[in-house]
């Protein structure tokens, strides 16, 4: 059996080393970052050695796992029993938490994980897509509604920007749960990556309609973490512009690239505006979700 305790600061080194590997052996390259995962472990709402655990082997670490407070939980492990292990672990928190689902992110090529979950009482609930668009090609002129204009993100934005996406997300995935404000601030904003340039709000006399927000570009690639518009302005094009905006945005700051993710089931009709904006799918993932 192996040694099982909870998560330290001491084992993020090892456990960014496992993750990367398993992401390696399972698609062939890396799609780990450090940062991401120091991020993760360090919010507010989630107690890290109550909350995640790593397993070791002979000393070796083969497993850890991180249960978050949005219901989300994070595997990676060598085998399936060391997944089952793991697994009970995160239940018998997630209970105490009175959680009501898990919701686990998987790829089919991570047999380890993907047999903990079909043996482990989840089911496959939906598809995220990872999608990327090359920006060696014109990218149109954005064509705003009348009375939209366009900024970027200040500082005292944050409550009615994080508002925004709560509602938005909240409005289709019944599954939605929120990160407290400081959470998503430390998340968000509390790090490396964020530039407040790349954060654009579409606005009409002054109310918040939209915003499509984005990492700073690393390596030649950009990345938008989220694009939304209210539901009463959906249609009008400006998910569009939006997109289109941010893409020439990053053409100028010399990126080759810009990429996103986007739930297959969205009904806002984003997988198809991505489609028709350029972006090429070359990643799946399977959300697996288990009721409490």
């Amino acid at each position: 059996m192996p040694e099982i305790r909870g998560t330290t600061w001491d084992d993020f080194d090892a456990v960014v080393e496992l993750l990367d590997t398993r992401s390696r052996d399972a698609l062939g390259v890396s799609d780990v970052e450090p940062e991401i995962v120091r991020r993760r472990w360090l919010l507010a709402g989630d107690d890290l050695g109550r909350d995640s655990w790593v397993a070791f082997d002979d000393g070796n670490l083969v497993g850890h796992a991180l249960l978050e407070q949005t219901q989300d939980l994070g595997l990676a492990v060598r085998d399936i029993e060391i997944g089952t292990v793991l697994l009970a672990h995160a239940e018998r928190r997630a209970r105490e938490r009175d959680y009501a689902h898990l919701a686990l992110t998987a790829v089919e090529q991570d047999a380890p994980v993907r047999d903990t979950v079909l043996h482990g009482g989840f089911a496959l609930d939906r598809e995220i897509l990872r999608m990327w668009r090359a920006l060696n090609t014109d990218v149109p002129e954005p064509r705003w509604p009348a009375g939209v204009t366009v900024r970027t993100y200040r500082d005292d934005d944050g409550k009615q920007v994080h508002a925004l996406l709560d509602d938005a997300y909240a409005g289709w995935d019944p599954d939605y749960v929120a990160r407290s404000h400081d959470d998503w601030l430390t998340f968000m904003t509390r790090h490396d990556e964020f530039d407040p340039q790349l954060w654009f709000l579409a606005e009409r006399d002054g109310a918040l309609l939209g915003c499509a927000l984005h990492w700073r570009e690393t390596e030649g690639s950009g990345w938008a973490k989220d694009i939304v518009v209210h539901e009463s302005e959906r249609g009008q094009g400006i998910g569009r512009a939006l997109l289109q905006h941010a893409l020439r945005t990053y053409a100028g700051r010399g990126a080759a690239r810009v990429g996103l993710k986007v739930d297959a089931t969205n009904p806002t009709g984003a997988p198809a505006l991505y489609e028709r904006a350029g972006f090429v799918t070359d990643q799946r993932y399977e959300i697996w979700v288990k009721r409490l």
